[in-house]
């Protein structure tokens, strides 16, 4: 399960967050927004959870801001009251990755949770292709992961790299590398991988919830593309499935790192949000 930051002074929604999500993931409740700089500079931490009203939208948005350019890999994840499009905007360009409603009900906050994971995970995945995978391959297969849970087309796929289907499959085939189709189908799996080992997820959910028809949909998938059964991937995760990528298309070695500490390792420019 992902280790969760949460920041929420006011005590019942603290409770109700916790509830929400304290049996998918663990949460390490701050108290105060020291407590929660001192959290995220741990470095095991994939996401925060923080209220985005405390103590005003307008004091918080400068606050979200820095945490965003000091722990860019990290999952930022506002709770708010304003249940408005309007607030959902101003945070989200803040650079908030996931909302979290007042009235919202804990499936709800889970998936918003899933999602923001979902991107960070992404970036992560995007990040770690590069020097192995010519452009626009690292990207494409960063966005399949983002965008695992959903039905996805290799027209929104082209969209998501700024180029036309023709252009992209033009691309890819003149650097020998898999066809639009076939990055969507591995960053499925990262993303599979990543549920079953980081998030320690079962297979039929996770097979479900990326849009396989059943558990033995997946274990096929898994063997056929990665040669690893999904309890193999549940131990050795996403870099697994990266692995077997990079080997099939260079014939090189992965050795990228996926884990947790990425969050707030090499990556993480200079500099931390000072204690307010």
């Amino acid at each position: 399960m992902a280790r969760l930051a949460l920041f929420q002074p006011d005590a019942r929604s603290g409770a109700r967050l916790s509830s929400a999500l304290g049996g998918v993931h663990d949460l390490v409740a701050c108290e105060s927004w020291d407590g929660l700089l001192d959290v995220l500079s741990s470095g095991d931490v994939e996401g925060c959870l923080l209220d985005a009203d405390h103590p005003s939208v307008e004091e918080a948005i400068p606050r979200i801001e820095r945490l965003r350019d000091a722990y860019p890999d990290i999952a930022l994840i506002g709770f708010t009251e304003r249940d408005t499009p309007l607030e959902y905007y101003r945070l989200g360009t803040a650079g908030l990755e996931g909302f979290v409603a007042g009235t919202a009900g804990a499936m709800t906050t889970r998936g918003a949770v899933d999602e923001a994971l979902a991107l960070r995970r992404g970036r992560i995945v995007a990040r770690a292709l590069e020097g192995y995978l010519d452009p626009p391959a690292p990207a494409a297969v960063g966005w399949a992961v983002s965008h695992g849970t959903s039905d996805v087309t290799v027209e929104e796929l082209a969209g998501a790299v700024d180029l036309s289907i023709d252009t992209l499959r033009d691309t890819l085939r003149s650097r020998d590398l898999p066809p639009p189709a076939a990055l969507i189908l591995w960053g499925r799996l990262v993303a599979a991988a990543a549920r079953l080992q980081y998030d320690r997820r079962g297979v039929e959910e996770t097979a479900f919830a990326l849009g396989y028809a059943s558990a033995p949909s997946l274990a096929r998938a898994s063997r056929t593309h990665t040669r690893s059964t999904p309890r193999e991937l549940a131990k050795r995760g996403p870099e697994r499935v990266l692995e077997e990528l990079v080997a099939q298309v260079t014939g090189a070695r992965f050795r990228g790192d996926l884990g947790p500490a990425v969050a707030s390792g090499e990556h993480q420019p200079p500099g931390e949000p000072t204690h307010e």
